[in-house]
């Protein structure tokens, strides 16, 4: 049985650890997940305007962060 030349080429795999290690999207996206979080329990707080003020903020920032963090490699 023949392969094809696309078959047998692989891409180069490097040893050492680097931005590829440091951007794992399983990580990243467990944070995002809980930038979210807070900021849910920061909107239904009743004690703090302050907090409540930054809940959208935050919400925002965790969903930008999830948006970017979905395209990273696994």
């Amino acid at each position: 049985m023949e392969q094809t030349q696309a078959t047998q080429t692989r891409a180069p795999v490097s040893t050492r650890p680097g931005w590829h290690r440091f951007l794992k999207r399983s990580r990243w996206e467990m944070v995002a997940v809980v930038i979210i979080a807070v900021g849910v329990v920061m909107l239904m707080q009743p004690l703090s305007l302050t907090l409540y003020s930054y809940s959208f903020v935050t919400l925002l920032a965790g969903t930008g962060l999830f948006t970017i963090v979905t395209k990273f490699p696994e």
